[in-house]
């Protein structure tokens, strides 16, 4: 079963760090309507540019593909997240649960002063989450924990975005984030055997070039809580994503 949970993962993105932060892009406001009957949304293909790894001083531009597709309203796969609601209410709120994953590293992107770590394996997180929506704004909370045996860890997350400009043609959306991640997760990829925060912060764009195709671009910055920025492989304590990339609407 962790087999295909993988492989579905995978396919929402060629990096997990890639599709990890692009998963930040969950709070674009949707083109096609919520309420609508079937499979539908966008898919389509980005260029991102981030670090090699979480802490990381060099970057690397990758190709990935974007997809944002639900059906009837209940299931969902945003970027790097597969997902469905247990309930929906008229105010705005929702209940559901969801798995994604967590980024590792290969040891040759770390300094070869401290390359003896070795491999760190992806991490496939599931748990809940309960939204809120209403007019512009959004918030998320959620609970996260490793099932696939790498890391053993888990997080607890706070979201919330505001969509400022907005019209038939484009949006500008706010949006800022707070990750809490245990000490298993810590420890299996950094070392340090205690919890940590992280903080982001960015702005998420879309375009509409015609009634089917969209551009849509984001960039974040992240703050990496200090026992993660303390840890010998981590070159930075904080890190930077812009991407651009086009989607179509079915």
């Amino acid at each position: 079963m962790i087999k295909y949970i993988t492989l579905a993962l995978g396919l929402a993105s060629a990096s997990a760090f890639a599709a990890s932060t692009v998963g930040e892009m969950s709070e674009i406001p949707s083109t096609a309507a919520e309420s609508k009957k079937g499979f539908h949304g966008q898919i389509g293909l980005g260029v991102a540019n981030l670090p090699e790894y979480v802490g990381g001083d060099e970057t690397e531009s990758i190709a990935l593909p974007l997809i944002n597709v639900s059906y009837n309203d209940r299931f969902y796969f945003k970027f790097n997240k597969l997902g469905g609601w247990f309930y929906k209410s008229d105010k705005g709120f929702r209940v559901g649960g969801l798995i994604t994953t967590h980024r590792g590293y290969d040891a040759k992107d770390i300094p070869d002063t401290y390359n003896w770590v070795g491999d760190r394996d992806d991490s496939i997180m599931a748990g809940v989450n309960v939204v809120y929506r209403r007019g512009k704004f959004a918030s998320e909370v959620g609970y996260l924990s490793d099932v696939s045996d790498e890391s053993d860890g888990a997080k607890f997350y706070v979201q919330a975005s505001y969509t400022f400009l907005a019209n038939r043609t484009y949006t500008l959306t706010a949006m800022g984030k707070i990750e809490s991640q245990d000490e298993d997760l810590v420890g299996y990829y950094y070392g340090n055997n205690e919890s940590a925060t992280n903080a982001t912060i960015g702005l998420i764009g879309t375009y509409k070039l015609s009634d089917r195709w969209s551009l849509l671009g984001a960039v974040t910055a992240t703050s990496l809580g200090d026992e993660i920025a303390d840890s010998p492989i981590v070159e930075d304590d904080s890190y930077n994503m812009a991407l651009v990339g086009a989607t179509y609407s079915f």
